[in-house]
């Protein structure tokens, strides 16, 4: 992918502006990072408890909801192993754990109101013997005309052995479904099972407003479910040894413009996320020690926060190591100093998507050191874009956890001409009910309509089009000039 220009944010890009003892000794305008815990998970001969949802997350589930709707989920108990007899655990609304993840997170979260929480059973589920996992656990959740649309909710569970052996930790105990308010689905909504379209888009040369030009011809619906804006930058400075969060000038514009560029997609359902990559020094998505990384997961937590953001888009490109090893920093890049950041990011905005690259570090995460608390890439990893192409990407084995519906398979190239063609690969993608990613969509790029390595631009939407969602495409025609 391509480098950019930088440019700073404004105000916001002082908040990762820290001197002396790099992150630690900051000024009261600084963030306050939590102390880290770095104690490795550790293996207990004990039966271990832990509630997962429908996907397999641990701790937290995210849904939205349609204001006046509502919606039933499971939940399922789970063990580190299986037990010669069986356990029963209660389930219960418990307000105190939403005050102490608030606390510890810096999140404000409301509490959904109990009253409007099902659970079925009176919450109990029951660990058959030589089990490691239970039934679902259905919960039925209202929404209420009071709670305000656009808002964040979050539902505290916290779970109690009442029979057998089963254990839990003050973790695994806890789990904290995260309702969004939404007015409606929004006009890019293709159904819960369709494939999720994800435009990275290089904003450089590209107007966002370009995803408004496609929508599939009997449905009406937008073709695109999400955008990735690429590509915010980190940077260290090397005169005063400090990092800062630099956001490219075509990003800058965009954001402080987002009622014009972003909220009409948002107003479609289309979720904006904004991509980060290294620009030329040491800093770089896979290198951070977990004090860096946590100072710059709160840096763009305030960024999402204010620019109303859906989540991360992570790519490890663009660093160049350096000599000494800048304070802050690992020598050398690695899996595990990528999959903390990442981890660090989903702990402080489980609401938001985290989408990894998988490319060079983020290639696999596979390791015992990319877990962290007992949580592997299910928990902090939402999507995956494989590389345009790969054949050789094994995703089972290199995010272990993470189910098939969230791994990007065959992604375009669309600026170079790495088109996907074959029936086979679009309909591995569909039948996974999985994502696909195209990158430097142009509509005002030659190959838009010329051909470049026998297809176009507009050939290549029609067939995702047609393979994904069994309709036409229609492009108005109407695109949008980069005016920023």
């Amino acid at each position: 992918m391509k480098r950019f220009n930088l440019y700073k944010i404004g105000v916001l890009a002082i908040l990762l502006t820290c001197t002396g003892n790099f992150f630690l000794s900051c000024s009261d305008n600084e963030f306050d990072a939590k102390p880290v815990n770095e104690k490795p998970f550790e293996v207990t001969d004990q039966q271990m408890g832990y509630l997962t949802d429908e996907k397999g997350k641990t701790g937290f589930s995210s849904i939205e909801l349609k204001n006046g709707g509502s919606t039933e989920i499971s939940l399922f108990l789970n063990s580190n192993k299986a037990a010669a007899s069986s356990s029963s655990v209660q389930v219960s609304y418990d307000e105190s754990v939403l005050d102490k993840y608030n606390e510890t997170t810096g999140n404000e979260f409301k509490a959904f109101p109990a009253s409007n929480v099902m659970l079925d059973a009176g919450g109990n589920i029951t660990l058959s013997e030589n089990s490691q996992k239970s039934e679902g656990l259905k919960i039925n959740i209202t929404t209420s005309a009071e709670m305000e649309t656009g808002n964040t909710y979050a539902i505290p569970l916290h779970t109690q052995t009442t029979s057998g052996e089963l254990s839990f930790s003050e973790n695994s105990a806890q789990f904290i479904i995260l309702v969004k308010i939404i007015e409606n689905v929004g006009d890019c909504n293709k159904g819960e099972d369709a494939v999720k379209l994800f435009c990275v888009m290089e904003t450089n040369d590209t107007n966002p407003l370009n995803l408004l030009c496609f929508t599939l011809k009997d449905s009406k619906k937008y073709l695109f479910d999400a955008i990735v804006l690429f590509s915010d930058n980190i940077i260290l400075d090397k005169e005063t040894g400090t990092v800062h969060a630099l956001v490219n000038k075509q990003i800058v514009s965009i954001l402080n413009n987002q009622e014009k560029y972003l909220k009409p997609l948002r107003d479609r359902g289309i979720k904006v996320i904004l991509g980060i990559e290294a620009f030329w020094t040491h800093a770089s998505v896979a290198n951070m020690k977990p004090e860096t990384a946590q100072s710059v997961a709160r840096y763009l937590k305030t960024i999402c926060d204010t620019y109303q953001l859906d989540g991360i888009f992570f790519d490890d490109e663009y660093d160049k190591a350096e000599t000494p090893t800048p304070p802050g920093f690992y020598p050398t890049k690695s899996p595990e100093a990528a999959a903390y950041f990442m981890y660090e990011i989903k702990r402080l905005m489980p609401d938001r998507i985290n989408v990894a690259y998988a490319l060079a570090n983020l290639n696999s995460l596979a390791s015992e050191g990319c877990k962290f608390d007992g949580n592997g890439p299910e928990y902090y990893v939402d999507y995956i874009m494989s590389d345009y192409n790969d054949k050789n990407f094994n995703f089972t084995a290199n995010y272990p956890g993470v189910t098939a519906d969230k791994w990007g398979m065959y992604s375009q190239e669309f600026a170079r001409g790495y088109w996907t063609t074959k029936d086979e690969q679009y309909q591995t993608i569909k039948d996974n009910k999985g994502a696909h990613f195209i990158f430097a969509l142009n509509p005002f790029a030659d190959s838009f309509t010329q051909d470049l390595k026998g297809s176009t631009q507009l050939k290549q939407l029609q067939m995702v089009t047609e393979k994904f969602y069994g309709e036409e495409l229609v492009y108005d025609g109407k695109p949008y000039a980069k005016d920023y």
